[in-house]
């Protein structure tokens, strides 16, 4: 049985609530982000997370057992998030949270967030998403964007750590596609990465949402697998 299916048997036959419980905090759910989820150099992300209202008034925070249920919920394009339920929990923990409202669904008060946080530290269940990388997915670029490479290079240029630079779109879970730079360099990264981010905040254009990562990291020698650099240094004279 998926997550929906559990959960419909639990509603309707409580002896089942068990199950439900231990497989949701091993699962990944969906949540609506007020903005696109950014992520931090250190791989963690930030998202501020939408509330909505119950007919009492009751404030709580919606997450979903599938995209189609978010769908369902929205009724138009938002900008969301897949992560596992455990984590989400961890997030939330002193706020109310409803899974697939409008429709058959269950209400978490933070004393049952907290208790299940409990139940999951003892058992030693980690509260990280299992399918968090198969939710990333690389591709070439869907369209030009001339404005990003020209600067790009023209201000790499001036950075000898720099060998080569590669870009393409980044899509993590349902999440709109992201420009992700990938730079074949040597360094600190902070020390690139923040003042081209700012030098390039020039030139973006309204929707651009820009990453950067380096090539000693394992995610972006694959992210560039079949993608030919855009930028690549001019040897030095002692290198010809």
């Amino acid at each position: 049985m998926n997550l929906d299916e559990l959960l419909r048997e639990a509603i309707a036959h409580p002896e089942k609530r068990s199950l439900f419980l231990q497989t949701l905090i091993k699962s990944d759910v969906y949540v609506i982000c007020k903005n696109p989820v950014k992520p931090n150099p250190d791989g963690s992300v930030q998202m501020e997370l939408i509330t909505t209202t119950n007919p009492d008034g009751d404030v709580f925070i919606p997450f979903f057992t599938s995209f189609r249920s978010l769908q369902v919920f929205a009724k138009r394009y938002v900008n969301c998030y897949k992560l596992n339920c455990l984590r989400l929990f961890d997030l939330i923990q002193s706020a109310s949270a409803v899974l697939n409202p409008n429709s058959y669904g269950k209400e978490f008060s933070p004393q049952e967030i907290q208790s299940i946080l409990m139940i999951a530290h003892n058992l030693n269940i980690p509260a990280i998403s299992m399918k968090e990388e198969e939710t990333i997915q690389y591709r070439k670029l869907s369209r030009q964007v001339p404005y990003l490479t020209k600067a790009a290079s023209k201000y790499l240029s001036k950075q000898p750590n720099v060998d080569a630079a590669y870009i393409l779109e980044m899509v993590r879970g349902c999440e709109r596609p992201q420009i992700l730079f990938v730079f074949d360099m040597i360094g600190s990264t902070r020390k690139l990465f923040y003042p081209l981010s700012k030098y390039l905040a020039e030139v973006v254009h309204p929707g651009d949402s820009l990453c950067f990562l380096s090539m000693e990291q394992e995610a972006a020698k694959k992210a560039v697998q079949g993608i030919d650099p855009f930028y690549v240094r001019k040897k030095r004279f002692f290198e010809r």
